[in-house]
């Protein structure tokens, strides 16, 4: 079968390349592995809760928010249902006895901020500024930018903690801002280039929101467009083989079934370490393959949901973060589906890192439910579940564990290598890998590629498609749906 494009990948990221390309009139096929598209992003429901693996709530929906812009040109804005967070204290972090809500807004982040850490008020005005700027001077985030002043922004190598010790920020407000970043991105504060940090925190410092059927609101979004835009899906098709010519050009995705997919074009969107599989040995150096395999990750997340007879109203509409320089004692506890719940039974998940050094040896390979795996299992959730009622002892009567989610069973879902929530870690101390390969035709997207967290991947489609269509051509488009 010939295509004019190939999309590897049916994560948000690969859904917005190949709606992008179709909509400039391309033929376009997604390749997934799994029996549904976008499968991190799906609900799943056990007993009376609705469970979000993959999405709880990001910034950038407010109305001319990035992500508002780039869906209103996909024409699928109207389709999701946004929601505010608690303008008050979306966010609500506890820390060495503190506990700090974070309000809407970038100026009432700074007040909550300078209330908490007066030592550091000078420091804080000058970090909310940084943030800022960056965000301002940032393409698919500020739609502002003509394309004359328009410039790619290059590698950042200043990380968060260099930049909050230059300015003069106390240490456990350094420790507060690295540990609640990590939820965000995945990174350390002193790896995380400046940059991301202040992207992904500014975008939710300003209008974050959450999702009326969460995760769901977003697939069948894309589900409609994509079919209106003629897009072919291959379900259970994990791609085996990128085939070239001997120029080094792109000529096919082979999947599993041995078919093949003709296409001039294709964009990648899965975990990069997995291309040194499918990739031609004689068309790529040894060193860019080893370079894949050796890539650093995120860790991956610990996930239990809760069904609770009461949920308590200071988390219905906010998240609660425990943050502790103890890593097993920092977890997240975010509101399933805070709209509506089934015969009046309230769900909450709790979420942490999982390093994959504390999982049974050999687990990752072995892809079965081995006694090992069941016991270290059922050791997490229920340590997990004891920390969550010693630290939120309003909530009363039965608490319920519907589903837990492991390291492995993110790595089942996604494919990416012991499960990793952010992909490859955007660090400092790590060269970011480049959208453009040695084979013609061939593109990364992601964001293991540009920019983590459902905003991260959408803006990744566009830069994505943008390899093909032309950055100018994308640009000038989108900016007609500020």
């Amino acid at each position: 079968m010939k295509y004019d494009s190939v999309v590897i990948g049916s994560g948000i990221t690969g859904l917005t390349s190949a709606l992008v390309l179709a909509q400039h009139g391309h033929r376009v096929a997604v390749v997934e592995k799994n029996r549904l598209i976008a499968p991190l992003l799906r609900r799943f429901k056990r007993g009376n809760v609705w469970c979000d693996p993959g999405f709880h709530y990001s910034g950038g929906f407010e109305e001319s928010g990035p992500l508002s812009v780039l869906l209103r040109y996909l024409r699928m804005r109207d389709d999701i249902r946004s929601l505010p967070m608690a303008n008050d204290g979306y966010d609500i972090l506890y820390s060495n006895d503190r506990e700090i809500p974070i309000p809407c807004g970038l100026e009432r982040v700074s007040d909550v901020l300078c209330t908490n850490f007066p030592r550091s008020k000078n420091a804080i005005i000058m970090y909310i500024k940084k943030v800022k700027s960056i965000m301002e001077a940032t393409p698919f985030v500020n739609f502002d930018i003509e394309w004359s002043d328009f410039e790619k922004n290059s590698q950042d190598t200043e990380s968060l903690g260099s930049y909050l010790d230059s300015v003069g920020v106390e240490e456990d407000l350094k420790d507060l801002l690295g540990q609640y970043g990590r939820y965000l991105y995945g990174t350390s504060a002193g790896e995380v280039p400046l940059c991301i940090h202040a992207l992904v925190m500014g975008s939710f410092y300003r209008a974050p929101q959450t999702l009326v059927n969460g995760g769901d609101e977003l697939v069948d979004a894309y589900e409609k467009r994509l079919k209106q835009e003629g897009v072919d899906i291959f379900n259970n098709s994990p791609a085996i083989k990128v085939e070239v010519d001997g120029n080094r050009r792109l000529k096919a995705v082979k999947m599993v079934n041995g078919e093949m997919l003709e296409c001039d074009q294709c964009i990648s969107t899965i975990h990069p370490s997995l291309l040194a599989d499918i990739l031609p040995g004689d068309a790529i150096r040894p060193a860019y393959l080893s370079r894949l395999r050796g890539l650093e990750n995120t860790n991956a997340p610990f996930a239990v949901y809760l069904e609770l007879d009461h949920l308590p109203e200071k988390i219905a509409w906010s998240n609660l973060y425990r943050l502790s320089r103890l890593p097993d004692k920092s977890f997240g506890i975010m509101a399933c589906a805070p709209t509506g719940y089934d015969n009046k039974k309230k769900g909450l998940c709790i979420l942490k890192e999982s390093p994959a050094n504390t999982l049974p040896k050999g687990l990752y390979n072995s892809h079965k439910q081995t006694s090992a795996y069941l016991e270290y299992k059922q050791e997490e959730t229920d340590n997990l579940v004891s920390q969550f009622k010693e630290f939120l002892p309003e909530v009363t009567g039965s608490v319920k564990v519907v589903a837990s989610a492991t390291p492995y069973t993110y790595e089942r879902y996604t494919g990416t290598p012991s499960g990793s929530m952010y992909g490859v870690k955007q660090s400092v101390d790590q060269i970011k890998l480049s959208s453009i390969t040695a084979i013609r035709g061939f593109y990364l997207a992601g964001q293991s590629i540009h920019l983590p967290g459902i905003m991260g991947g959408v803006i990744s489609g566009f830069l994505g498609a943008s390899n093909i269509l032309g950055l100018k051509t994308i640009w000038n488009k989108v900016r007609e749906c500020r």
